[in-house]
């Protein structure tokens, strides 16, 4: 029992170290802080989709919104949205540029363009002959195939393009 002055009765056969016991009790109280401090950034999408992961960007002449994932985890596949707004030609190319070829493998393209291909460093998603009343919107699933940081560009047609960066966890 402990006494006011901090006189403790001792237990025959059992050698207690202070100093022991309160090292145990600080590294238990750390390791759960920081326990829930990586259950709270995951919850809160630090390390994939979630609400600080989840993003918008849209460009200068707010003819482009590009819905993407700002982080995300080496060769785990996830969605980017690509919205022409209200496009008033009949042919739109979308040009994916900056460290997309290198950091990303596509997937998946909804609806498929009627051409793709690349330049350098530099991916085109062709579309011919759209007939579209209001928004066109490109679904691309996309693999990273790179850890790290990666500043993307995404354009339409002749438009300003997007810029945004995205950070693939390995």
């Amino acid at each position: 029992m402990t006494g006011f002055e901090g006189d403790e009765e001792k237990l025959p056969g059992v050698n207690e170290s202070r100093r022991a016991l309160n090292f145990e009790a600080a590294f238990q109280w750390g390791g759960l802080t920081v326990l829930l401090v990586i259950i709270l950034a995951a919850v809160l999408g630090v390390f994939s989709n979630g609400y600080f992961s989840s993003a918008t960007a849209d460009n200068s002449a707010q003819t482009l919104r590009v819905n993407y994932e700002r982080f995300g985890r080496l060769q785990t596949e996830y969605k980017i949205e690509l919205t022409a707004k209200s496009p008033h030609a009949e042919n739109i190319i979308f040009r994916l540029d900056g460290d997309f070829n290198d950091t990303y493998q596509p997937g998946s393209i909804t609806p498929q363009p009627d051409s793709m291909y690349s330049q350098g460093k530099t991916l085109y998603l062709a579309y011919r002959n759209v007939k579209v009343n209001g928004d066109f919107t490109v679904w691309m699933f996309i693999t990273p195939v790179q850890p790290g940081k990666s500043v993307n560009s995404i354009a339409v047609n002749n438009a300003p393009g997007v810029r945004f960066w995205q950070f693939i966890y390995p």
